[in-house]
């Protein structure tokens, strides 16, 4: 399955209309009554048409986003990270509680139905997936048929807490106002990635037969320090090489090997 980055168009800073505020207003509600009981974390990968719409293969979706998830009873947090100018984006926090789901910013929230998120295509398919049980691979199809998206989810570990994450401020560190979320907290969600790991600039290092005396080479040092990737480029390699969670998409068929002709008046298994 071929797949590639594409950035997602920027969101109009328009407020839905009064009936699409309806249609979504209904879809929230029953995603809030098909959350599950008890404390859950997962994570969706979406694969979307480069050019929008509908496609009628699976193989012409592209690496477009990512979710984060997390639930406990009635309550539940979404970030949605779309691909933007060749990168993850800041995410979409989209948070429900005993009033509905809100969109929440810097400054705080606002009902999410009549924020301008509520109109993003991609939002919305997010939004209208099953927010309980739902298989690793699943294709979402279009209203009149082919396929509107690809999904692929990966379970996580519940172990956040519940009043951070839903809490209807982004949390403040030193009197500024965090614009990551919950998600980018997590080691084992982390996209950010290096190939210069390990220690830097020591003289000795602990092995399992004792301590060792190393020369530190800080050329190489700075060489490894300049082998980065950004986290579009390392999901690129990750679905080339069927990493998780890409190795959930199906296999591709193998291709039958071509057969000679036959000429004309041999029987199969004849002499000449």
């Amino acid at each position: 399955m071929r797949i590639a980055i594409i950035a997602l168009a920027a969101v109009p800073l328009i407020a839905p209309s009064l009936a699409a505020q309806e249609d979504l207003a209904g879809i929230l509600v029953e995603r809030r009554e098909g959350v599950p009981a008890g404390k859950r974390a997962f994570e969706e990968t979406w694969l979307l048409p480069a050019a929008g719409g509908v496609v009628s293969s699976a193989d012409e979706t592209r690496f477009a986003g990512r979710v984060s998830v997390f639930q406990q009873g009635s309550k539940e947090r979404i970030e949605i990270r779309p691909v933007e100018e060749g990168a993850l984006g800041d995410p979409i926090v989209i948070v429900s509680d005993d009033g509905g789901y809100h969109l929440v910013t810097r400054v705080g929230a606002t009902p999410f139905a009549t924020s301008a998120p509520a109109r993003d295509p991609f939002v919305q398919l997010v939004l209208t997936g099953p927010a309980g049980a739902a298989p690793p691979h699943r294709i979402v199809p279009g209203p009149g048929g082919g396929v509107a998206a690809v999904v692929l989810r990966s379970e996580g570990r519940a172990a956040f807490d519940p009043d951070e994450a839903f809490e209807l401020r982004l949390p403040q560190v030193g009197g500024g106002l965090l614009r990551t979320g919950l998600s980018s907290f997590s080691a084992a969600q982390n996209t950010e990635v290096t190939a210069s790991a390990g220690a830097r600039g020591v003289d000795q290092v602990r092995t399992a037969n004792g301590t060792v005396s190393v020369t530190p080479d800080p050329a190489a040092v700075e060489w490894m320090e300049a082998r980065r990737v950004s986290p579009v480029e390392f999901e690129t390699f990750k679905m080339e090489a069927r990493l998780p969670p890409y190795d959930a998409l199906p296999e591709e068929p193998a291709e039958e090997p071509a057969t000679e002709p036959q000429a004309a008046g041999t029987a199969v298994g004849s002499s000449p």
